[in-house]
């Protein structure tokens, strides 16, 4: 028995970002990227909905996530919480130079496992918990992504 699966592109996100842990390369200097996430969904019970959806895209716009992804990618700055400049990344906030995130761990592998969690967070309080996120495949441009699932 066939089961449905539906995906949602998010794009247009542009983000600048330092991983101070890649000495090696030239990820240790704050650089910029595009991202875009192509997120995967289904049914935990394996129907579709009253309208013949796994999940109305249009909710996106009213339940917080579409404004989570724009407050957390959209024209920000991704330092990872150890970094040892963060003092000044938090000038940059202070003084409001940039959005400033910091996060627990830096990298497309885990901002995917990130936008994961957050998904099926708020999609699990929503019409019963019918639907859940079961792939995030997080893009810093078209030739490098990191995919999470379960």
């Amino acid at each position: 028995m066939g089961k449905f699966q539906s995906t949602k592109i998010f794009d247009g996100y542009s983000v600048a970002l330092r991983q101070h842990k890649a000495q090696h390369s030239h990820c240790c200097m704050l650089h910029g990227y595009s991202f875009y996430f192509h997120i995967t969904f289904a049914s935990i019970d394996g129907t579709l909905d009253e309208t013949n959806w796994i999940q109305d895209y249009g909710s996106f716009k009213h339940n917080g996530l579409k404004e989570w992804l724009t407050e957390m990618f959209d024209h920000t700055v991704l330092i990872e919480q150890d970094d040892p400049m963060r003092p000044l990344f938090e000038e940059f906030r202070q003084y409001k130079i940039g959005k400033v995130h910091f996060l627990e761990k830096m990298g497309m592998e885990s901002i995917a496992k990130m936008v994961f969690d957050k998904f099926n967070d708020v999609l699990s309080k929503q019409n019963g918990g019918r639907v859940k996120v079961i792939r995030v495949e997080a893009f810093e441009h078209p030739k490098n992504s990191a995919i999470y699932s379960e």
